[in-house]
């Protein structure tokens, strides 16, 4: 049977480490949200990056129908 002392002690230790639980849970949301968010900004870069390739492309096609008319 368990003494009063080693029940005392033992309800602390889980009472520590339910808090210590609970802390690391609420670490863990936040790092999700937190890649959540990054990973929503780098696919609007990837979007933005891929305007701007296809920008460039007509750019580069434009500059040289230009050049060959001699304009």
């Amino acid at each position: 049977m368990i003494n009063r002392e080693e029940y005392s002690s033992t309800l602390t230790k889980i009472k520590r480490v339910q808090k210590e639980n609970e802390k690391l849970r609420e670490s863990l949301e936040m790092v999700k949200r937190e890649a959540d968010h990054w990973e929503r900004r780098a696919n609007r870069f990837l979007i933005l990056l891929d305007t701007c390739e296809t920008e460039l492309k007509k750019a580069q096609a434009e500059l040289k129908l230009w050049q060959g008319t001699g304009v």
